[in-house]
């Protein structure tokens, strides 16, 4: 199976089981909030067709870059003049999107989040990991199966996004962690983070107009929230009932 050269510490990833039970093989289906691609990977090896969707130029640039050019970039990352230097750590992530070379950034981007404890971009601290062999090795070899295409869509909010206009089977939102998003408005977004406003799409996953699944980290507000519609997944990737053992939390409209 293909690997995601990016780390994730955003989501889990344990639900695939459950969605490949829910979407049949040959389906279309249209993902958000894409980051570290393995959801989107895996779809596709498990024979779905899979448009991934970010409003994120930064996101889509590193997918498209390695797709297109996945020997330079790696190239790039393993030269002598790449080593990558702990002092220029937080110069870096603020400076990183002013190169001009869309290799140069894409692999600044997936060296950043090797190094950053959150695995995100502009932000998070430095942790004392080196690239180790398996990392490189997925970066190296890594092949975007032909039914994967990646999107860069136009539209400042994500749920915009989730309009008439696709043409899919299946939406799925990687929403991650659940927030009210109390104190968010106004505030800038770094070049690689995804804002979800949960309230809008819950009115968007409410209306039916497109079968959807949002994947959150287990919040017992989520079930409590959207109640008969979720399934809860165990640290093994199973479904459970009990809340106590949840991890993830897959939700569907249909």
């Amino acid at each position: 199976m293909i690997k995601s050269p990016l780390k994730n510490t955003q989501t889990n990833n344990l639900s695939l089981r459950t969605i490949l039970e829910k979407i049949p093989a040959g389906s279309v289906v249209d993902t958000f909030a894409l980051f570290s691609g393995q959801l989107e990977i895996s779809l596709a090896e498990y024979g779905r067709f899979v448009c991934a969707h970010t409003n994120k130029y930064a996101i889509f640039e590193f997918w498209y870059t390695l797709k297109e050019e996945p020997k330079r970039m790696y190239d790039m990352v393993t030269s002598e003049g790449f080593k990558f230097d702990p002092a220029m750590f937080e110069i870096l992530q603020e400076k990183w999107v002013a190169y001009k070379d869309p290799v140069v950034r894409s692999a600044l981007f997936f060296m950043l989040n090797q190094v950053s404890d959150t695995g995100q971009i502009s932000s998070g601290k430095l942790v004392p990991i080196k690239f180790n062999r398996v990392t490189l090795a997925n970066l190296r070899t890594f092949k975007s199966p032909p039914n994967l295409h990646f999107i860069l869509d136009k539209e400042e909010k994500l749920v915009d996004s989730i309009n008439n206009k696709l043409s899919g089977d299946y939406v799925i939102v990687s929403a991650g962690k659940f927030s009210y998003n109390l104190f968010e408005d106004g505030k800038s977004l770094a070049y690689d983070v995804t804002k979800i406003n949960h309230r809008e799409l819950k009115k968007k996953f409410n209306s039916k107009k497109q079968k959807m699944i949002l994947i959150y980290n287990y919040d017992k507000r989520v079930v409590r929230l959207f109640n008969n519609s979720c399934t809860m997944i165990d640290k093994y990737g199973r479904p459970t009932e009990h809340e106590n053992l949840a991890v993830e939390v897959v939700v569907a409209n249909f």
